[in-house]
Formats: C-alpha cells, sequence, structure tokens
C-alpha cells in the first residue's frame, strides 16, 4: 500500500515521526519500515467508509466517548480502534439473557440511516482473545442492514467467563441513547449464573451485583426486590454455600416460595384449612395494602374468621426483631380496626357508608382531550 492511499491525518502523523494511530498503519523501531494491518493489506481504505462511517469515525482520537472497565477484576483495556465485523465472533449476544431483540435492531437501524454513527456513542467491546462482541450485537445486526463493514472497537482482555459477562451486564447498564437496558429479567438469570458458578458466595455480593448491573435500568425499590427473590431462590433450591444475612425479607413473591417450601405443619392446618381464609401483608408497603385487607376480610362468612401470615422489615439500631412484629397487631391492625370502628358507626347512624350519602357530589377529573376540558381543569360530575 503506497503512502498516498492513507488518509492525511496519518500522514501528517507519519511525518512527524509518531507511531500512533495504530488503527490504521505504525513504525516498526526496530526495521523503520512503515507497516499496516491485515485488515489494510487486503482491503483498500475507501471500502471502509460509508454514507454513515465516513473517514473521521476510523480516527479512534475522534472517540468522545470515556473508556472503562467499570471497576471488575478480571478486565484489562489493551487498545481501541477501527476494525471489521467480519473479524469478530457474535454469540446469542453474551451481554443479553434473551439474545438480540430485532425491534431495537431496527430502531438503531433507524436512527443510524437518519443521523449516521455518532462518535460520542459507546464503542462496542471486542474479547482480544477470542474476537467475541462483548457487547454491541445490536449495533452489529443494525450495520449488516446498511453494509457498514466496521465500528469503533474496544479490545480488552477478559480473565475468564465471570468477568466477561459481568463486564457486558455492566455496559448494558449504561444511561445512552437507544440503551437496551438491563430488565429484572436479565438480573435474575445473571445473578443466577453466578450463584451456580460459585463466584457469588454472600448476600452482600447480591447487592452489590445488583447495583453495579441495574443501578441505571431498575429503581431501588425493583433492586430491594430482586434481592428478596434471590434470597428466596437460595433457600428454596436448598443452596447452602450462599451465606446470607441473619434477618430477611419477604414479598408477595417470596411468601408463595416460602409456603411451598414450608415443613411447619402450620401449612397443613391453618393455611390449608379449607374452611377459613388467610391472607398474607407485606408491612413494608401497609399503606397500599390496607384496601385489599379489607376486601379480604369481606370476603369471609360469618362463622368463620381471618388468620394473618405477615413479614416484617428487618430489625433496627432502634426497634429489634420481635418489637416490630409485636407492632403489627398491636399498632397497625389496632389501627385500623379502629378505622373500621368509626366507618360502622358512621354507618348505623346514616344507614350508608360515607360515599354512599345523598348529599355526596362525586365527580371525575376531565381526561378526554376531544371531548372534555382537559386544560380546563373540567370535573366531570355524577
Amino acid at each position: 500500500m503506497i503512502l498516498d492511499q492513507l488518509m492525511p491525518w496519518t500522514i501528517r502523523k507519519l511525518a512527524q515521526g509518531v507511531d500512533r494511530p495504530r488503527n490504521l498503519c505504525y513504525i516498526d523501531r526496530s526495521s523503520n519500515n512503515i507497516m499496516t494491518p491485515t485488515l489494510f493489506d487486503t482491503l483498500n481504505i475507501d471500502e471502509f467508509s460509508c454514507p454513515y462511517f465516513d473517514d473521521k469515525l476510523m480516527d479512534p482520537d475522534n472517540w468522545t466517548f470515556p473508556l472503562t472497565d467499570k471497576g471488575i477484576d478480571g478486565i484489562e483495556i489493551i487498545e481501541k480502534k477501527f476494525g471489521l465485523w467480519k473479524d469478530t465472533v457474535k454469540q446469542n449476544n453474551i451481554g443479553r439473557y434473551l439474545g438480540t431483540d430485532s425491534q431495537k435492531v431496527i430502531l438503531i437501524k433507524e436512527d443510524i440511516e437518519q443521523n449516521g454513527v455518532d462518535c460520542s456513542q459507546p464503542p462496542v467491546y471486542i474479547d482480544i482473545d477470542t474476537g467475541d462482541i462483548v457487547t454491541g450485537g445490536h449495533r452489529h445486526d443494525a450495520c449488516s442492514y446498511l453494509g457498514i463493514p466496521g465500528y469503533m472497537f474496544v479490545f480488552v482482555r477478559c480473565k475468564d467467563d465471570w468477568a466477561r459477562k459481568r463486564f457486558a451486564k455492566a455496559l448494558n447498564n449504561e444511561r445512552v441513547f437507544h440503551a437496551t437496558l438491563n430488565n429484572a429479567d436479565e438480573v435474575v438469570e445473571h445473578i443466577k449464573y453466578g450463584i451456580e458458578k460459585a463466584k457469588i458466595t454472600c448476600q452482600q455480593q447480591i447487592e452489590d451485583e445488583i447495583r453495579l448491573i441495574a443501578n441505571n435500568s431498575l429503581s431501588k425499590t425493583v433492586q430491594g426486590r430482586l434481592v428478596k427473590e434471590m434470597v428466596s431462590f437460595i433457600h428454596s433450591s436448598g443452596n447452602t454455600t450462599v451465606k446470607l444475612e441473619r434477618f430477611t425479607s419477604h414479598n408477595e413473591r417470596t411468601y408463595q416460595a416460602f409456603v411451598n417450601r414450608s415443613s411447619d405443619p402450620y401449612v397443613k392446618d391453618v393455611l390449608n384449612n379449607p374452611n377459613v381464609r388467610n391472607y398474607y401483608i407485606n408491612m413494608e408497603n401497609w399503606g397500599s395494602r390496607t384496601n385489599p385487607l379489607i376486601t379480604e376480610a369481606s370476603k369471609i362468612p360469618l362463622d368463620s374468621w381471618l388468620n394473618i401470615q405477615s413479614s416484617v422489615q428487618p430489625p433496627s439500631k432502634v426497634e429489634s426483631l420481635d418489637v416490630k412484629r409485636e407492632k403489627v397487631h398491636s399498632v397497625f391492625l389496632s389501627n385500623l380496626s379502629d378505622v373500621l370502628n368509626k366507618v360502622f358507626m358512621y354507618k348505623v347512624a346514616n344507614g350508608c357508608f360515607p360515599w354512599e350519602h345523598k348529599n355526596c357530589t362525586h365527580a371525575f377529573l376531565a381526561q378526554d382531550h376531544h371531548t372534555e376540558g382537559v386544560q380546563e381543569g373540567q370535573f366531570i360530575r355524577l
């Protein structure tokens, strides 16, 4: 290849005696010869350019998205350079539990068609030892549709499969345009994989791992729920290698798993008694559970009763586990009883509930922009 085939910025740098950029050529100091990588031995530079990926994008110095190893042990950033998709290996999307989303591919394709490839967006990470695409499977397929032969690559070395999987998941937690963030199923699959491979050995690591791969993807509430579900999974699967915290929490999902694995006679004597009803309350969501509790209580025949199974928040510096449990019946349920008694007294005195009184003027807030005054704040009276 002759020098005038190279891009102007490359010629300038070579003239200055600079070894970079390594993606197009370099100087072998032992022989002072100008060397070029294999892809330039077989293809003309013009073949790499296309309407969506110009010469500027082939220069790593123009890439502005910050590189990171996400602080993951076992990940080493080797280099960044322009590379060809044909030299990579696309597994069934390493960082995606459910593989590649065809709709997301179309979304990225259409964005590139409209705006081209943006050098401020994340590069594609490649395992330098295997050629596997660590993250970038959707961009790979979108580029295939558009005939874009190469992309902005960052080559990394991964110590093992766990490091590579963690890195892929963490990269999928970036807050960037068109990024497909990790959903709950992705997180659950990842944690179960880590437990199976003995990479996760305690509850704190579960919490840290969920935070690593989902702090931008999922709310703290959902992250907390997933921790509970993973703890329940460990219990239900009989795993004894993962060290759990002394206290644990439950929710509606983990409650059923708890019952299913229980050998306590309470299940047979109480929960499975067809003559009575039972209702589980997660006291962490007490404010949103009172109405369902009242609804459940309304189903009880006059000659029966309602057993309550509940779980409380873990103990704090102020309240022990026993105190929290005692307050369920002495405070929360007692207060609810007082409220219901007052409603009952109103019913006895007036012959109806407060929301049934003849003087009530109920209304709905306007919601139909075509037929109602939403902007004007109209109330639709009954």
